[in-house]
């Protein structure tokens, strides 16, 4: 290098400075590069077999079988028309929906009555067997079944059925995915349908008497009892005279809960039994939802109550007792 840079020929004044200063950046960055590191340079070696395209394909085809499996396990049944019944077992029957935006009465095979809410749809056979019947509701709808004990009732919703002898209900989709069914009269019970059989005798079941209603969620598969928004009397909805039901004069609060608790056919707690010594002058003859009417009641002995799934309990300070 140096035998090289003295055989060049330097015309400037200043050559010898500015020679020094040109050959010590030239050494400078040669050191400089002396010392770094070399990049890395990947051998040439060939493609490892879990690189190759035929690997990468079978691969991609694997996943796609599992998932399909996957999804045909767990999620399939949200596609059939309704949940957890498969399309086969409805394919053959009568199908009747409302396409209206009002109530539409139908009147079954046995008489049964069902008023679809606008949307549902209703699948039912032309004829019932002579052990059982089966109908398929999409939506919401209000059962009013024919009395036959030999003949029970089963309706088949999204992910429950609801079986009955002879009674009238309620069953309506939430669009927070879950589904309620809600008695007015007799019982029913309902279970899950967790397999998406006719057969299925799996599943979580509750049975219902009137005013009361089970929630059922779709993803934590819960089922939660409360009462109905407005619990009526049972009697009253078999069109039993009530008018002198509720008429109260110096009443104690002892022997009126257990008349409600048969009028209504739900449970009634006190939490503080001094509650029973007190005594009441109401007249409740025109309000036929419980609540409305424990509001009056609370009302004139200043307590409270609180609905804990079926059971409703009163709170409150409560009367001493009468010598």
């Amino acid at each position: 290098m140096d035998f090289w840079y003295d055989s060049i020929n330097h015309a400037s004044a200043d050559a010898p400075q500015e020679d020094q200063r040109l050959k010590a950046d030239i050494w400078g960055a040669i050191r400089k590069n002396m010392h770094e590191s070399p990049e890395a340079v990947e051998p040439l070696t060939g493609r490892r077999w879990w690189q190759s395209s035929y690997f990468r394909f079978a691969a991609t085809a694997a996943f796609l079988i599992i998932g399909f499996v996957f999804y045909k396990g767990q999620f399939a049944g949200r596609n059939s028309v309704i949940a957890k019944v498969p399309d086969s077992m409805i394919s053959n029957l009568v199908k009747n929906e409302n396409a209206t935006g009002k109530l539409k009465l139908v009147k079954l095979p046995d008489g049964t009555r069902v008023s679809l809410y606008p949307g549902a749809v209703l699948f039912y056979p032309n004829v019932f067997t002579a052990d059982k019947r089966d109908v398929f509701l999409k939506g919401d709808g209000y059962f009013d079944v024919t009395h036959d004990p030999g003949r029970p009732f089963s309706v088949y919703a999204d992910h429950i059925i609801t079986k009955v002898l002879g009674t009238s209900f309620t069953i309506k989709t939430n669009r927070k995915g879950s589904i309620e069914v809600a008695v007015l009269r007799g019982k029913v019970r309902v279970k899950e349908n967790a397999s998406g059989t006719r057969a299925s005798d799996t599943g979580k079941e509750v049975t219902l008497t009137p005013n009361k209603k089970v929630t059922f969620s779709f993803d934590t598969r819960e089922m939660v009892t409360s009462l109905v928004e407005e619990p009526l009397p049972v009697s009253q909805r078999e069109n039993t005279d009530n008018k002198n039901a509720f008429i109260y004069t110096d009443k104690p609060v002892s022997e009126i809960i257990p008349q409600l608790e048969k009028a209504y056919g739900v449970a009634i707690l006190l939490e503080n039994k001094n509650l029973a010594n007190c005594t009441i002058t109401a007249d409740a003859s025109n309000l036929g939802d419980l609540f409305a009417l424990l509001d009056v009641l609370c009302a004139a002995v200043d307590a409270s109550y609180e609905v804990r799934e079926d059971q409703i309990f009163l709170t409150g300070s409560g009367c001493n007792a009468i010598q």
